[in-house]
């Protein structure tokens, strides 16, 4: 599994914090695809965020949150 896809596969079109995120893929899955330190995992997002393929945006409190791209209706 690569960083991109254990990411991926945590988020929905639903907006999650960064923590929430994090939890989601899991103390196991970070540790075998390099991203336990929170800053690395952060940066990863950040960089599908860039990529478009997550979005993100800053909640009322500060909060940072993601989720996948809603599906464009064609």
């Amino acid at each position: 599994m690569s960083r991109e896809s254990a990411i991926l596969s945590a988020l929905t079109t639903e907006p999650a914090s960064t923590e929430a995120v994090y939890e989601r893929v899991g103390y196991t899955t970070l540790a075998r695809v390099g991203l336990i330190p929170y800053d690395a995992f952060r940066a990863e997002l950040m960089m599908l965020s860039a990529d478009g393929q997550v979005e993100s945006h800053t909640a009322a409190g500060g909060t940072t949150m993601w989720r996948l791209p809603a599906p464009s209706k064609a």
